[in-house]
């Protein structure tokens, strides 16, 4: 009985996207819609679509023409607004990243609705609708640079302004599975904060990283070092937030293999001497639609083997 009720729960848990999205660090969409000659359209229908998923969203647009969209899983977004006696307004490939703000703003042009104006992307000068710093990594510089054993993912950490480069703090005992530190901003690397989807993945102490997700189930990586939103709390260094990889309705998988051993290692510095290494990860990431437009699901596995010699 007891191993069936782990089934059910697991089960339960796979079918249940948005509870397990509810403390999740989400971003957020906005903009102002007008007419060519800038007066702002109340009443527009603004809605947009997570191209990978189908998912869409519908909101109207208030009094002084503004729209607003919080709470968005990260992904590539499809921007439509209508109104009567105005054409309709496509705005393709818009990139959401995880605590993030975009500004999406539209004009409206005279004419039928069943006309259609896409708008081609354009990048803004400044970002004027929050006042945060610091940088987003992509799972696909994780997945390409070199990030060391283990490929920690805050390896990458070295890529963001005022951020001293990683290191491993601690015995490789107590510290097995390379959590790496940094020091941002002239701040102690104890003033810094991890979170995997917006849930706390601190040691007790904050010595440590306590779970350091595969490098192939990782989408971004967001890092913030000044002007926190308010919901940012225990952190005076940076705060990093770790978004997973999750399915679409396109069925997709991946395979990979790092390895090393003591022929493409350094010698060490005072023994000048190579002991015999073998460092071997390998896994595999499956992902895709349970049911589409609504349940999907993703999966990673990662096995690591690695020996050293004594020098």
């Amino acid at each position: 009985m007891a191993r069936l009720a782990r089934i059910v729960s697991l089960a339960l848990l796979i079918a249940s996207p948005i509870a397990a999205h509810a403390q999740a660090v989400k971003g957020s969409m906005l903009g102002n819609v007008s007419d060519t000659s800038g007066f702002v359209l109340p009443g527009v229908t603004v809605t947009i679509t997570e191209v990978n998923t189908n998912l869409s969203y519908s909101t109207v647009t208030n009094e002084s023409g503004y729209y607003t969209f919080s709470n968005l899983k990260d992904g590539t977004y499809r921007v439509k607004s209508e109104l009567s006696g105005f054409k309709r307004v496509l705005r393709e490939g818009v990139e959401v990243p995880v605590n993030s703000t975009v500004r999406i703003d539209l004009k409206m042009e005279v004419g039928a609705l069943e006309e259609s104006v896409t708008v081609v992307a354009e990048s803004p000068l400044l970002q004027t609708d929050r006042a945060d710093t610091g940088r987003t990594i992509q799972s696909i510089q994780l997945q390409e640079v070199p990030l060391g054993f283990n490929r920690n993912f805050q390896g990458m950490l070295i890529t963001v302004p005022g951020a001293t480069r990683p290191a491993r703090p601690h015995s490789e005992f107590f510290n097995a599975q390379d959590s790496l530190s940094s020091n941002v901003n002239g701040q102690s690397r104890l003033a810094n904060n991890v979170q995997i989807e917006g849930v706390d993945d601190n040691h007790r102490t904050g010595l440590l990283t306590t779970l350091i997700p595969s490098a192939e189930a990782i989408e971004t990586v967001n890092v913030t070092t000044t002007v926190y939103d308010a919901e940012f709390g225990r952190a005076g260094g940076a705060i990093t937030n770790v978004t997973l990889r999750s399915g679409s309705n396109d069925l997709k998988g991946s395979i990979f293999a790092f390895g090393n051993n003591e022929k493409t290692t350094a010698a060490g510095y005072f023994s000048h001497s190579r002991p015999p290494t073998k460092y071997l990860q390998t896994g595999f990431t499956p992902g895709g639609p349970l049911e589409n437009n609504k349940i999907f699901f993703f999966g990673d596995y990662q096995h690591t083997i690695y020996h050293v010699g004594c020098t």
